[in-house]
């Protein structure tokens, strides 16, 4: 039970079991709502029960779901728990690619790095990357579904590709996004192990730290 200690601070917003129309093929939207009420669902039992501890027979029971419906869609249970995270990021988590209010480079690439590193202490989130980190050496197929997020990647060698100013990197752009997202990486990773440091984070402070640590390297001087 000590494994997962922010597990009651997961706040996955509720969905409400849809009710099924008596008859017919269930209409788009009520799908749509039945699997958001499952992988809502297995997301609170992978972070409760951790990827060892969840079964498939567990989380259907729990949604009303039958089993061939999970299988059917999802292959196995790493199948699912990518799905899970890919749900979570998308529909959980406050939006990382909305617009930005920075008026130069250095400050936009400062806003859009805060943007990711507060998606990625949100509880919801947290809650599932501890299983990367407590169960990722057992289970492969927990590294195959933390596998880096080109989406995040590619917001910021769009948005370094659009500002001349970071033509001057001794390094690609993309080398640069790397540098920046591993570096955000670990304070992800601290915040999940650290209830008290995540508490205390600020994602705009430490997004400042890490662009100006990076650029004071990466960037050619005459």
């Amino acid at each position: 039970a000590g494994v997962w200690p922010l597990v009651g601070e997961m706040r996955v917003a509720p969905t409400k079991k849809p009710e099924a129309r008596r008859g017919g093929r269930p209409r788009r939207d009520e799908m749509e709502g039945r699997l958001h009420h499952l992988l809502d669902t297995a997301a609170e039992i992978f972070a409760r029960q951790g990827y060892a501890g969840a079964s498939i027979d567990h989380i259907a029971a729990t949604a009303h779901i039958g089993k061939p419906t999970i299988y059917a869609r999802y292959t196995n249970k790493a199948g699912l728990l990518k799905a899970v995270i890919e749900h979570v990021l998308t529909h959980r988590l406050i939006p990382i690619d909305r617009p930005l209010v920075a008026q130069t480079a250095d400050a936009a690439l400062k806003e859009q790095l805060a943007n990711i590193i507060a998606a990625s202490i949100e509880p919801a989130f947290l809650a599932l990357y501890r299983l990367y980190l407590h169960e990722g050496p057992r289970f492969p197929a927990l590294f195959e579904a933390f596998s880096p997020q080109q989406h995040t990647h590619r917001l910021l060698v769009e948005l370094m590709q659009q500002h001349g100013e970071f033509a001057a990197l001794r390094v690609s752009v993309g080398e640069a996004a790397d540098t920046l997202l591993a570096m955000a990486g670990m304070i992800v990773t601290m915040a999940a192990a650290q209830p008290d440091y995540r508490d205390r984070l600020s994602p705009a402070t430490e997004a400042e730290r890490i662009v100006d640590v990076c650029l004071y390297g990466l960037i050619r001087r005459s």
